[in-house]
């Protein structure tokens, strides 16, 4: 079925004058919460799609093998972490120049190959072609090894700290508790958020109830992200400066430097799942849900498809 709507043009830049400047921008982003604020025009969409320049150019060896080294890196770095074993000699030959690593910081060299693994682990999917990124096994594929190196790098920041296998399952369910949390601040705060749409809504003389709920879950979504975030560095201070927790928690008090890049980390690995949608949304070529066509009056006309989704297998 295809729906069809038309949206007019705004002209942002008046003939012969200066471009018109909203009022509404020095209010801040929260003018989005207390009240109703029309969306900006969607990007036009050609209903054809243009040619893949990608196509005919697949380094399915060269993603393969991307995804290799970073999966070994990977199970290193969990190796470290749960001190599987250890350096004695980290003295080798480089084309005839001896390179000696014995008193480098070998969490430090694990995880700038772990980075860089992984930028060229995205840069190589990124170089396939639309009809490969686009295949849902393709896709999970990439989630589960992304998912594997963030997981690495956390586990890598709390081995600094401690290296034991309890320690990383320690970040396991700190990372499980911190989802439940998420969830339940979530619920909780729609409670708070839900109103407040649909009072803003009414305001503009744009009631939906539907609408309202899904800005309110987004919002409360969002809320909730921040309130996690406050708790994590409040409960880290805490148990770094509050002694009675910190002679629960800790046998010797932990490296500053050290304890401060893990809560970093730990705080980074939370935040991914959204900060990195805009790349992952990019790589997987996802094609928008409707294109448009602009009409000879100047208006722009939208047509919303259902398009057909990729075969599993």
């Amino acid at each position: 079925m295809i729906v069809t709507e038309t949206a007019n043009e705004q002209e942002t830049t008046p003939p012969g004058g200066e471009a018109h400047v909203d009022p509404r921008g020095k209010a801040g982003c929260l003018r989005y919460f207390f009240s109703y604020v029309p969306s900006e025009p969607i990007p036009e969409v050609p209903e054809k799609e243009p040619p893949d320049p990608n196509e005919g150019r697949s380094l399915a060896d060269s993603y393969r093998l991307a995804r290799r080294n970073l999966v070994v890196v990977s199970a290193i770095c969990l190796a470290w972490s749960t001190a599987q074993f250890n350096l004695a000699n980290l003295t080798f030959d480089v084309g005839g120049a001896t390179v000696d690593l014995k008193d480098a910081s070998v969490p430090l060299l694990l995880a700038v190959s772990l980075l860089y693994l992984a930028v060229r682990y995205g840069v190589e999917y990124a170089m396939m072609s639309r009809h490969i990124r686009r295949w849902p096994i393709a896709q999970l594929d990439f989630r589960i090894v992304s998912g594997v190196a963030r997981f690495s790098v956390l586990a890598l920041a709390a081995g600094a700290l401690r290296r034991s296998l309890w320690s990383v399952l320690a970040v396991a369910g700190a990372l499980a508790a911190l989802a439940m949390l998420f969830i339940l601040l979530t619920v909780v705060l729609m409670f708070v958020t839900t109103p407040i749409r649909m009072w803003a809504r009414d305001r503009a003389n744009r009631p939906s109830a539907a609408n309202a709920a899904g800005e309110a879950m987004i919002w409360a979504g969002v809320f909730a992200a921040i309130l996690t975030v406050i708790l994590i560095v409040s409960f880290a201070v805490g148990t770094y400066t509050y002694d009675p927790l910190r002679s629960r928690l800790w046998s010797a008090p932990p490296n500053p430097v050290a304890f401060a890049i893990f809560v970093a980390t730990l705080v980074a690995t939370f935040l991914s799942h959204w900060l990195l949608r805009p790349i992952t949304r990019a790589l997987f070529a996802a094609r928008p849900g409707y294109f448009t066509e602009r009409q000879p009056n100047g208006n722009l006309r939208v047509t919303l498809v259902k398009r057909e989704k990729e075969p599993l297998l």
